[in-house]
């Protein structure tokens, strides 16, 4: 397509259904280029850089994708970054490679655990060791559940409905796309474990500690919607997982995500 680049309108073909590709490429040429501020005139590696890192931040799906590039207007450095290719040069290039030439067996890993046992720590270092895409499952809560966690009412299993079925369906689609992804997401009941099981290539490690270790470390958190005593209600209802890597949160950050690297091989 005119105005992008051969490996760029590659991702696109690859990323979207045969019928939304002229418009994705059109969306990308028009709202994602020299317009956004910032950009130097005519520096058309780092455009390409951004168009790449808003596929793959929006997976070939329309909506996302508007997202990323409705977040590269307000600064296209942020998409970089949530993309993973804020520190590296070549970043995107590895990423775009790796994408046309199609992960054989994709890996999605969810930290799961109660609140305080650390899914966001270790999730976001996993995902950076591995180049991954990171999502933090609380982040499509809708405004409602996050209203009522921050007034310490704990989510009714129909609240969580909704929740679970976004999840899903983004699962859905790193599954079908092939890409590998890390979920920090609380996943507490295996019936919540179920609908974000859509198949062998979810993966769970469940972060298990004790009610005195999580709480101690919840006292010490500044600026979370979670409390303290929602602690409990949160271990009531804990159903602890049988296909699960366990992993014991006494160790550091750093010795899980070594811990699972090892389990996984990667």
């Amino acid at each position: 397509m005119e105005g992008l680049s051969s490996r760029t309108w590659q991702l696109v073909k690859f990323l979207f259904k045969p019928e939304e590709q002229e418009s994705a490429g059109k969306m990308l040429v028009e709202e994602c280029g020299q317009n956004l501020p910032f950009m130097k005139e005519a520096d058309e590696s780092q455009l390409e850089r951004i168009r790449v890192a808003v596929l793959r931040i929006g997976i070939g799906d329309m909506a996302e994708t508007r997202k990323a590039i409705d977040l590269a207007k307000r600064d296209w450095r942020d998409v970089l970054m949530w993309a993973g290719f804020g520190y590296d040069l070549k970043a995107h290039e590895k990423w775009a490679e790796r994408t046309l030439k199609g992960n054989r067996k994709p890996i999605i890993g969810i930290v799961m655990g109660v609140s305080g046992s650390g899914k966001t720590t270790v999730g976001s270092l996993l995902a950076i060791r591995l180049n991954w895409m990171y999502y933090d499952a609380d982040n499509f809560h809708t405004k409602e559940n996050r209203e009522k966690m921050m007034n310490g009412i704990p989510l009714t299993d129909e609240d969580r409905l909704e929740w679970l079925r976004k999840l899903r369906r983004l699962i859905q689609r790193y599954i079908e796309k092939k890409q590998n992804m890390i979920l920090a997401c609380s996943a507490l009941k295996e019936s919540y474990r179920q609908t974000l099981r859509v198949n062998e290539d979810v993966r769970f490690i469940y972060l298990q500690g004790t009610y005195a270790q999580i709480e101690a470390r919840m006292k010490e958190r500044k600026g979370h919607y979670m409390k303290t005593e929602m602690l409990k209600s949160q271990f009531e209802i804990l159903e602890e997982p049988e296909d699960a890597l366990r992993v014991d949160i006494a160790r550091t950050p750093q010795e899980i995500v070594d811990l699972i690297r090892k389990e996984w091989k990667v």
